[in-house]
């Protein structure tokens, strides 16, 4: 099953770790993930944010999103290059393995997936 998740909400929030949580058991069930980032969830791929995902241990403390270890599971990882610039993020700022995208990307995730799941302000 193809699973889509819209992560709006910036790392201080708990829907990042909802998130994350969720597409790891989806990923560890044998389902496709694709997440997309927008307005404050683009936070969630800066450089500074993976750092600390990746370096954060079990039971040390709250990780967020998990942003590598979803992509080095299988994730596929996009986000909204119009408000990551609107938020002064660009290519330097961000991690690597996320690829910048636009709203008809976003479009297209939500028709392919299966299930397709928003969290965030709104």
């Amino acid at each position: 099953m193809k699973i889509g998740f819209l992560l709006c909400s910036s790392p201080e929030s708990q829907d990042g770790f909802t998130v994350g949580r969720l597409a790891d058991g989806l990923l560890s069930a044998g389902h496709s993930v694709s997440l997309f980032l927008m307005d404050d969830g683009v936070y969630h791929a800066t450089r500074h944010a993976a750092r600390e995902a990746a370096g954060a241990q079990a039971g040390a403390g709250y990780s967020a999103l998990g942003l590598p270890r979803l992509v080095e599971r299988g994730a596929k990882v996009a986000l909204c290059a119009v408000t990551a610039r609107a938020r002064g993020l660009g290519e330097a700022e961000l991690d690597p393995r996320v690829e910048l995208s636009s709203q008809y990307e976003l479009s297209q995730m939500v028709k392919e997936a299966d299930r397709f799941l928003a969290f965030g302000p709104g």
